[in-house]
């Protein structure tokens, strides 16, 4: 029988901000952690793990010396990176796009600086793991993976993790954390502890914590405990873990889906409505981001100018966004001030870019008073806006737009004239029709005749395959089919929150609902209902405000409400829908005063089945209801509240009826008995609340009181999210149509009013990013199917395809390349998997 080997990997975990800032972190990880580690590991046997360039990069531009002593160690194996990541990214709220993009930076400057491949992905700390990450990482070359979160079984602690895809990849959870080793004089206890996990006779013991100093006892504790002890103890690394833990070759049980359980260690899944104003803005940047990118490279290759500068800008900042501290919110005040700054910035920065992007092929299309883009891979017909500027004497007025032969309607939204009573300022709405990531003309039909929207108060609507009713006093909507009823949604629950940037807490539960459920003291009250109705849609414009007390507040069933006294929340309700569009279109204000709050928008909904299912990277999950009611579950390390993040999308459904919700960075949500919660905000005062999760730091900037603007939308259905399209409609609200107006027009420009760079067929097979590739003449196209079956994926180019190259997800050629010579390529894709392609013209 083998002896036990104990890896015992010294490392620490690098939070580039949390309870200290940046500069602090840079300061302590540098003078009192690595520059103690290059001492040791010149003069003894000690080896030490790193995770994130993030670090190293600052140490390479500002001490120069100690950054050749740790590239030396590294070649020496002496230091390793594992993870390599530019920084650790929270996994369950950003694009699936920036999660590759943290490996690609991290690895690429690790091959650059260190001749180093990084086998290991190391999940030191983040609140979980996504169900598609076995695909990503092995696509970014990774072999192995050790984590700290979210395991849903306990023993054993190696395991073959399977994507949704059917990837899989050698994992290790880590029983103890990362700190199984850092006390050097429980090192027995932890073994033991261990041991009985581990699926070999090989241990891995990681010893450090984040932000902890190396320990120069650690050589001598090790020599120490291999002369009394039968399992030999080795300081080492996380690769040479692995190697052994391969060599061994176990028969390893397969775990499937994400890892995003609280049996075993916490995953903090309300951190996921903590500072909600930070989900909502890096939503928004990565939607122009991938936007800027995909038009950046179109422009490009019709000889546009090259935005490649300010992408990489761009992209560092989201990538620091992503880090798995800021993006949950879950940090201290001062950390986030530069992330407002760069929200704050967005006009004169990335949407510049865009602009400036989109204006140069505005510039060169033949035809035209105004130019509407389309950044999805499939014919759009939605809403936009267009705001145009005049000369005096230019415009006496406009009837209609037409392009193609085709006429489209418009509304008037808002205008200004010049004294001869011409337009100067104008703005428009309308449906439009464009093809696929591409754009199209349309030309002003001069006249008059534009019917003015009238103000009215209508509780009933119609859409295409729906009846809509409207409560007056509420605001609250009830979606009939036929007159059956199918839903009601858009309620606004207040609701107790003593918790902190962690988790929800409260003892009191419910405070009010807007249909009255709650303690009897409080109220909402209406202020104001109007109906802006036009003949393309109906927008209902409604203000309430919530009192703490109203009188008389005994039989409230006999008598009512007469004194309203105390008010701290004012509520605006924007409620916008189409006659042609069964989505329907909520902007949500709020201006929140009351302390302790959360304030969750209540859907109800046909399932009752126990599972609905919403958008993850790359692909959808199935998940469980009503895993409030487990919240007594014995044993859990952190009980069940039945919270959890979507990216974009979620969806519940009967065999008959559904109603998706689609948001724009706002994921976290219940679903407990037939009704969805979405949470908009928490109002919390400090880090945390009971010192576990982190210290007491009071954090008043994450109170979320002030105005704050929640945009999602519903889209009822008949049928299943897959045939609803319902990650399409999700797509079309996060990357909407965007109109430019065109300036010139010029007989001698080469470009046509209807233009299509390309289109994506089937439906299933979605876009995720498209752009330069690094050789500054091709172009890589990353493609996913979504609905887990196996496809012939369609792409059609508008410029013939000379050559066709297949990537990893690191961009690494994986063939010679196949000829093509014609405008379509069809591929094809199983399920939930992503494909990258380079593209020779």
């Amino acid at each position: 029988m083998k002896s036990d080997i104990i890896y015992l990997v010294p490392h620490t975990h690098y939070d580039a901000v949390w309870v200290f800032n940046k500069e602090d972190y840079f300061y302590i990880n540098t003078e009192f952690i690595l520059k103690k580690v290059v001492d040791l590991a010149k003069e003894t046997n000690y080896k030490f793990t790193i995770e994130q360039t993030f670090l190293l990069e600052h140490i390479e531009n500002n001490y120069p010396t100690l950054f050749s002593e740790i590239r030396d160690l590294i070649k020496k194996d002496k230091i390793e990176i594992a993870g390599g990541q530019y920084l650790l990214s929270d996994t369950m709220i950003c694009h699936g796009e920036v999660l590759i993009r943290e490996i690609a930076e991290g690895k690429k400057y690790i091959l650059e600086k260190f001749g180093k491949e990084i086998s290991v992905s190391w999940g030191a700390d983040e609140f979980g793991f996504n169900a598609q990450l076995p695909q990503i990482f092995k696509g970014c070359g990774y072999r192995f993976f050790a984590f700290r979160r979210g395991a849903t079984t306990r023993k054993p602690s190696e395991f073959l993790w399977e994507g949704i895809d059917g990837s899989q990849l050698i994992c290790h959870w880590m029983p103890l954390g990362y700190r199984a080793g850092l006390d050097l004089t429980k090192l027995h206890d932890s073994y033991c502890l261990l041991k009985q996990h581990a699926s070999t006779e090989n241990i891995l013991m990681p010893s450090g914590s984040g932000v902890t100093l190396p320990q120069p006892e650690t050589c001598e504790v090790v020599n120490a405990w291999n002369q009394k002890e039968k399992a030999k103890m080795i300081i080492s690394t996380p690769s040479e873990f692995f190697n052994a833990l391969e060599k061994a070759s176990p028969k390893l049980e397969i775990r499937k889906g994400e890892m995003y359980s609280g049996r075993l260690s916490q995953v903090f899944p309300d951190s996921t409505s903590s500072r909600m104003w930070i989900k909502q803005g890096a939503k928004a940047y990565e939607n122009a981001l991938l936007i800027l990118e995909r038009w950046s490279a179109i422009a490009k290759l019709l000889g546009g100018v090259d935005f490649s500068e300010q992408l990489a800008n761009y992209w560092r900042n989201i990538l620091f966004i992503s880090m798995h501290d800021v993006l949950p919110g879950t940090g201290i005040d001062e950390v986030y001030e530069e992330i407002k700054g760069i929200f704050d910035s967005t006009e004169d920065t990335i949407h510049k870019s865009i602009y400036n992007c989109l204006s140069y092929l505005a510039d060169r299309v033949k035809i035209g008073d105004m130019i509407v883009f389309n950044s999805l891979p499939w014919e759009m017909n939605d809403w936009v806006e267009c705001s145009f500027e005049f000369k005096e004497g230019q415009i006496k007025g406009i009837r209609s737009l037409k392009s193609g032969g085709e006429n489209f309607e418009i509304e008037i939204l808002h205008y200004s004239q010049y004294p001869d009573n011409s337009m100067k300022e104008v703005t428009i709405g309308f449906i439009a029709k464009v093809p696929a990531l591409g754009f199209r003309t349309f030309e002003i039909a001069s006249g008059t005749g534009v019917e003015s929207t009238i103000i009215t108060r209508d509780k009933v609507f119609t859409t295409a395959n729906f009846e809509i009713e409207i409560d007056p006093e509420t605001a609250i909507v009830h979606v009939k089919k036929e007159g059956k009823d199918l839903f009601v949604c858009n309620e606004l629950r207040l609701e107790e929150e003593l918790g902190d940037l962690y988790y929800h807490k409260d003892t009191l539960g419910l405070m009010k609902s807007e249909s009255g459920e709650g303690i009897k003291y409080g109220a909402f009250k209406a202020e104001s209902y109007e109906v802006e109705k036009g003949h393309l849609r109906n927008i209902i414009r409604f203000k309430s405000k919530y009192y703490a007390l109203r009188w008389p507040y005994r039989l409230t069933e006999k008598f009512k409400p007469m004194i309203f006294r105390h008010d701290f929340i004012d509520i605006e309700k924007e409620i916008i829908i189409y006659y042609d569009n069964d989505r329907i279109d909520f902007v949500t204000r709020i201006n929140d005063r009351h302390p302790h709050s959360r304030i969750r928008v209540q859907f109800d909904t046909p399932n009752k089945s126990g599972h609905y299912w919403c958008g993850t990277q790359f692909g959808a999950i199935r998940r469980k209801s009503d895993l409030f009611y487990k919240r007594d579950a014995k044993g859990w390390i952190e009980k069940p509240s039945g919270v959890f993040p979507s990216f974009e999308w979620i969806d519940c459904s009967d065999n008959k009826n559904g109603i998706s919700i689609l948001h724009r960075g706002t994921p976290s949500h219940e679903v407990r008995d037939g009704k969805l919660y979405m949470t908009l905000s928490r109002s919390i005062m400090l880090l945390s609340s009971d010192g576990v999760m982190g210290p007491c730091i009071p954090t008043p900037n994450a109170n979320e009181t002030g105005m704050q603007t929640f945009r999602y939308s519903v889209l009822p259905h008949e049928k299943s999210w897959k045939e609803s399209e319902t990650y399409k409609r999700a797509s079309e609200i996060n990357m909407p149509l965007v109109a430019v107006q065109i300036k010139e027009n010029n007989s001698e420009k080469k470009l046509e009013e209807l233009y299509s760079f390309l289109e994506i067929k089937p439906k299933n097979i979605v876009l995720s990013t498209l752009k330069f590739g690094d050789d500054s003449k091709t172009i890589v196209v990353r493609i996913y199917e979504t609905e887990g079956r196996k496809t012939i994926a369609k792409l059609r180019f508008t410029k013939q395809v000379t050559k066709v190259y297949h990537l990893d997800l690191l961009e690494n050629e994986l063939d010679l390349g196949i000829d093509v010579g014609r405008e379509n390529l069809e591929i094809e894709i199983a399920a939930f998997k992503i494909i990258t392609l380079k593209i020779q013209f």
